[in-house]
């Protein structure tokens, strides 16, 4: 990594979002990617895995 990029993480990184699975399928639905796997964590902590593919029209 780069001092720079290590010097935001000790400062806490960027700000993020949360967002439900549903708002981020909607999300690339609309820009013409159609999901191809999905992981969650279910209720516990963790991180969503999403793997999305542009559709051909």
């Amino acid at each position: 990594m780069s001092v720079l990029t290590d010097w935001f993480d000790w400062l806490g990184g960027y700000p993020f979002e949360v967002a439900k699975p549903e708002q981020i399928f909607d999300f690339c639905r609309k820009r013409g990617f159609g999901l191809d796997h999905l992981k969650t964590c279910g209720a516990g902590l963790g991180n969503n895995e999403f793997v999305f593919t542009k559709i051909e029209q």
